[in-house]
């Protein structure tokens, strides 16, 4: 059916549909251009927002045993991870070449666990 459409329009002179173009000028052709540009990184900016409210149309449909709760920067390259695995949260430190180790949140969320062992360490530094 579009063959059909574009057969005719085919068989028309060529020098007939240049002569009633004339040619754009600068700043038109300059308008055009960054109005497209502003089209694009507004989508884009969008879909961003979009996907840090939480809407998980980008992301694959597959579950994954792992979240990451929270980051919080330390200096540098360093960083402190709250990682939940499996149900188990876990205290990590993040380097430039390496990942450690730092706790396991034992028991509910509502543990003073935590709290209660770094309070001992810093009470038993001179």
């Amino acid at each position: 059916m579009l063959r059909f459409m574009f057969f005719p329009i085919c068989l028309q002179p060529a020098r007939l549909w240049a002569a009633g173009s004339e040619p754009a000028g600068f700043f038109f052709s300059g308008l055009k251009l960054f109005i497209a540009t502003l089209i694009v990184v507004g989508i884009m900016l969008l879909i961003h927002v979009l996907q840090r409210r939480g809407l998980k149309f980008l992301k694959g449909n597959s579950p994954t045993g792992i979240k990451i709760l929270e980051t919080r920067p330390v200096g540098g390259r360093k960083s402190l991870c709250l990682v939940e695995v499996r149900g188990q949260e876990l205290l990590v430190g993040i380097g430039n070449e390496r990942i450690d180790f730092l706790y396991h949140f034992g028991g509910s969320k509502g543990s003073r666990q935590f709290e209660d062992d770094l309070q001992k360490g810093v009470k038993a530094k001179p």
